[in-house]
């Protein structure tokens, strides 16, 4: 209780014993650390660590643990291999590695998933979503690319963790009925329209959108 004393009926109001045992006791069943340290630790999504962020994973529908391809190290015929003359043959299993997000990166995840979760997937929406997600890695954007497909642009390189987390996940927004493809374009070494930070002629293979 916050005013103990107020409970202890009069007779017994001056009995220094009595209080300093009835004191003791309120200190032991006081709930209000265990309350702050259940809202830091699970309650706020924001301060949440270890089991309190898994339990948020489980609420949202998003894995701690992603299984991620060992690119760059394989020569194979599809991306995420290495090209001939840099690697091994890939002998088409046992590449995948598991990855354990850290609170941090995983938070990240949780909040972006539960904003997906929610969101109006339109492309206005959906191009905010990018921008609250990788507004500091460079330009990210989705566009129509055809009758009910549309495709997600990343102007930069995704880490490995964060290609697999989208890929193999609804961590972004999937429109009812519309096929998606996800496209990350080499801006240095793609010839294309100025406004679009490509390279300029002489520099670079013409982009083809795909």
């Amino acid at each position: 209780m916050i005013n103990v004393q107020d409970t202890v009926i009069s007779q017994y109001a001056h009995s220094p014993v009595l209080l300093n045992i009835i004191r003791h006791f309120n200190d032991c069943i006081d709930p209000r650390a265990d309350i702050r340290r259940f809202y830091d630790m699970v309650w706020n999504v924001e301060t949440a660590e270890g089991f309190g962020l898994d339990v948020w994973g489980r609420i949202v529908g998003i894995e701690r643990e992603v299984r991620m391809r060992a690119e760059d190290e394989f020569i194979g015929f599809t991306e995420g291999f290495t090209p001939f003359d840099s690697g091994v043959w890939s002998t088409g299993d046992g590449n995948d590695i598991s990855y354990r997000l850290d609170d941090d990166a995983y938070r990240r995840v949780i909040m972006l998933k539960a904003m997906s979760n929610i969101i109006y997937a339109t492309a206005p929406h959906i191009n905010q979503l990018l921008r609250s997600m990788f507004g500091k890695r460079g330009r990210a954007y989705y566009v129509k690319n055809g009758t009910m497909a549309a495709r997600y642009v990343f102007e930069f390189f995704l880490l490995p963790v964060e290609r697999s987390i989208i890929r193999q996940s609804d961590l972004l927004p999937r429109p009812c009925g519309v096929l998606l493809d996800f496209y990350e374009p080499e801006t240095d070494a793609t010839f294309g329209f100025t406004e679009a930070n490509l390279t300029p002629f002489g520099e670079g293979v013409f982009f083809m959108g795909a």
